[in-house]
C-alpha cells in the first residue's frame, strides 16, 4: 500500500477587527495518493485542499462556519480505480478508524457538493441524531477521474474555539487516508436577550361616579401595553354594590385598547360609597384599578300642585277644563276651590247636592281612590292677630277638594232673598261688611279677609313657588262679556268675576310667585266670535265626560237635568277652553 498526503498551508485567526461577511480562515491541502500495491487493482488518488470560512457580522462575531473540500479552480481531483468508496466527513473531537464508526463522531450539514453524477456520487445525509451528513464516492471498477469536486459542510457555532478533523476515508477500512485539524476561531455572537415579558397598565376614566338606585354608571378602562408581547386581557369587576351587575364592551382585547364598564344597579340596592375593583388579566399578568361608585337615592319629589278656584260647583268642569286632567294626568295634584255653595237661595239639599255632584267629576278623574272628609280650619296671618276660618275639606286620592261655602250671588250680583240679599261682589264693592256662610261656619269680615283665606288655602297645600300653578276666572271684563258688550246678562256671572278679583288680589297684586291662568267663562258657551272651537274630538269629548259626571250625579239626587235644561249651551261649551297667562 502506497500512501502520500499533502502539507497544511495554515491557518488564520480572525482578526479582533473585521470587514463583515464571508472571510477565508484558512485553507489546508489535503491531497494523498493511495494503492493496494501489488498489482495495484483499488487506488484512490485526491489533489485538493480543505478551506474553512467563517461568515463575520459587524461586531466581529462569527454567524455561520463552512468546512469546504475543493481544490484549485473549479475544484479538486478525485481518482478512484477499483470498487473502494470515498467518504469526506467533518469529525469532533477524534476521527475514525473502522468505517462502521463514520458517524459516531461525525457533524456537518452537507448543503452544496459537485459533481452529482450517479452512481459514482452517493451522499448521505442525517447518519446520526445531529443531522451530520457524509459526501461518498462510490468506486465503479474502471478508473474514473472526477473534476472540480467539491463539498461543503455547515458546521454548529458551539464548535467554535475547538479544532475539528477534516477526514477523507477509502473503504471499508482501507486507509484513513487524510485526517486534516482544523482550528475554528472566533465566537459566536452573544444569545438575544430573553424576552421582555408581558406588562401594562390598568386606568379608569373617568375614576368615580355617582348613581341612583336602578340606574347605570359608565366609565372607559384603558389597558395600557408596557412591555412584551401583548396578550389578550379579560375584564371583570368585584366589590359591587348589592344587587349591581358589570358588564364591559368589548370583554376583552389586546393592549393598548379600551372597554366600557357599565355598572347597573338595582332598585334594591342601598345607598352607600362603594370601591368597585376593576380587573384585567392574560391569565398569568393581572393588573388592577378602583373605581368609586356612589349610589344615592333622590330626595323625594317636591309635590307639584294644579290650584283650580271658581264660584261654583260646575264652573271648573265647564270653563277650566280639560286642563284639569291634563294637569292630573301630568302628575300634579289637583287642589279645587269652590268659594261659593251654589246654593242659588235654595236650601241646603240643593248646595249639599252640587257638592255631591262635584265630587262625581273628580271621581271621574282620578278613578277609584281613597277619600276622606271633614271641617278643616284655614288661618292666615294679619298685622297683629291670625285670622281662622272654618272650610270643608274633602280629600280624593292625590285631590283636595274645598267647600268655602259663601252664598251664591245671583247673576247678577244682588243675592237672594234665602241668604240676606248677600253677595261676593257686595263684600268686594264695600256694601256689605260681612258675609256669612250658608252653613254658619264662619263669617268673613271684609274683602281681603276673604281673599286672604283663598291665598291661605293655596298655601296650606301648595308650594309657594313656580311649581305650582293658579287656574282662575279672567278678571278682564271685556273679555269677559259677550262680543264686548257690557249689558244686563251680556257678561259673566258676577260670582265668577268676583272669584277673578280675588285671585288677582292674591296672585298678580300680591307678588305671589305662582304660575297663574285666567280663563274665560259665559262667552266660550255663547259662543262669541272671539272664541272659536278650539278642542279636538278627544278633548272635547272628555270635558263633556267630566262635566256629564256632575250633571248625572246632580240629576239623580235633585231630578234636574241640568244638560237638558239647554243642551245647545252645554255643547258650545264642551268645544272650546280660553286661556291666558298673566
Amino acid at each position: 500500500m502506497i500512501l502520500s498526503a499533502g502539507v497544511g498551508i495554515g491557518a488564520r485567526p480572525v482578526s479582533a477587527s473585521c470587514t463583515p461577511g464571508w472571510v477565508l480562515i484558512s485553507q489546508q491541502d489535503d491531497s494523498f495518493t493511495w494503492d493496494e500495491g501489488f498489482l495495484s487493482i483499488r487506488a484512490v488518488s485526491w489533489t485538493g485542499s480543505v478551506r474553512l470560512l467563517e461568515n463575520l457580522d459587524s461586531d466581529c462575531y462569527v454567524t455561520d462556519i463552512t468546512l469546504r473540500y475543493t481544490g484549485p479552480l473549479p475544484g479538486g481531483t478525485l481518482e478512484v480505480t477499483g470498487d473502494p468508496f470515498v467518504s469526506f466527513t467533518v469529525q469532533y473531537p477524534d476521527p475514525f478508524v473502522d468505517s462502521g464508526d463514520v458517524a459516531t463522531n461525525a457533524y456537518g450539514d452537507l448543503f452544496s457538493w459537485n459533481p452529482h453524477t450517479a452512481p459514482l456520487v452517493q451522499p448521505r445525509f442525517d447518519i446520526n441524531d445531529r443531522g451530520a451528513d457524509e459526501f461518498r464516492v462510490q468506486g465503479q471498477g474502471p478508473l474514473a477521474i472526477l473534476t472540480g469536486v467539491k463539498a461543503s459542510f455547515q458546521l454548529p457555532l458551539d464548535l467554535l474555539g475547538e479544532t475539528v478533523n477534516a477526514q477523507i476515508h477509502v473503504g471499508p477500512d482501507f486507509c484513513e487516508c487524510s485526517v486534516t485539524p482544523v482550528y475554528l476561531p472566533g465566537t459566536a455572537p452573544p444569545p438575544p436577550p430573553p424576552p421582555t415579558s408581558f406588562d401594562f397598565a390598568l386606568s379608569v376614566d373617568p375614576a368615580s361616579g355617582s348613581v341612583a338606585p336602578g340606574d347605570s354608571a359608565t366609565a372607559t378602562v384603558t389597558a395600557t401595553l408596557d412591555s412584551g408581547t401583548p396578550n389578550a386581557v379579560s375584564f371583570s369587576a368585584s366589590g359591587l354594590p348589592p344587587d349591581t351587575t358589570a358588564s364591559f364592551d368589548p370583554t376583552d382585547c389586546v393592549p393598548t385598547c379600551a372597554t366600557t364598564m357599565t355598572l347597573t344597579t338595582s332598585s334594591t340596592t342601598p345607598d352607600g360609597t362603594y370601591s368597585v375593583s376593576v380587573e384585567a388579566s392574560d391569565g398569568t399578568t393581572t393588573r388592577k384599578v378602583d373605581y368609586t361608585l356612589q349610589v344615592h337615592s333622590p330626595p323625594p319629589p317636591s309635590e307639584v300642585w294644579g290650584v283650580f278656584v271658581h264660584a261654583h260647583e260646575d264652573d271648573w268642569q265647564l270653563f277650566l277644563s280639560p286642563e284639569s286632567t291634563s294637569e292630573y294626568t301630568a302628575g300634579r295634584r289637583l287642589l279645587i276651590i269652590y268659594v261659593t255653595a251654589g246654593d242659588a237661595g235654595g236650601p241646603q239639599s240643593t248646595w249639599l247636592a252640587r257638592e255631591d255632584a262635584a265630587m262625581a267629576s273628580v271621581r271621574y278623574i282620578v278613578g277609584a281612590a281613597s277619600e276622606s272628609n271633614g271641617s278643616a280650619t284655614i288661618c292666615y296671618s294679619g298685622a297683629t292677630t291670625n285670622t281662622c276660618h272654618a272650610v270643608w275639606q274633602w280629600n280624593y286620592g292625590t285631590t283636595v277638594s274645598i267647600f268655602m261655602r259663601v252664598p251664591d250671588g245671583n247673576t247678577d250680583g244682588n243675592g237672594f232673598p234665602a241668604t240676606g240679599m248677600q253677595s261676593l261682589s257686595k263684600l268686594r264693592d264695600g256694601t256689605i261688611s260681612s258675609l256669612a256662610t250658608v252653613d254658619g261656619a264662619t263669617t268673613y269680615n271684609s274683602w281681603q279677609d276673604l281673599y286672604s283665606t283663598i291665598g291661605a288655602i293655596i298655601t296650606n297645600f301648595a308650594p309657594y313657588d313656580a311649581t305650582t300653578k293658579v287656574n282662575a276666572p279672567d278678571f278682564d271684563r271685556f273679555r269677559q262679556s259677550f262680543e264686548g258688550k257690557t249689558c244686563q246678562g251680556c257678561g259673566d256671572h258676577e260670582d265668577h268675576l268676583a272669584v277673578a278679583d280675588a285671585v288677582h288680589n292674591i296672585t298678580i297684586e300680591g307678588s305671589a310667585p305662582w304660575g297663574r291662568a285666567w280663563y274665560i267663562d259665559y262667552s266660550i258657551c255663547w259662543a262669541d266670535s272671539r272664541y272659536p272651537v278650539n278642542l279636538d274630538s278627544a278633548a272635547y269629548q272628555l270635558k263633556k265626560d267630566t262635566f256629564m259626571a256632575y250633571n248625572n250625579r246632580l240629576a239623580a239626587l235633585t231630578g234636574v237635568d241640568t244638560y237638558a235644561q239647554m243642551p245647545s249651551f252645554w255643547e258650545e261649551c264642551f268645544h272650546r277652553e280660553y286661556s291666558r297667562e298673566v
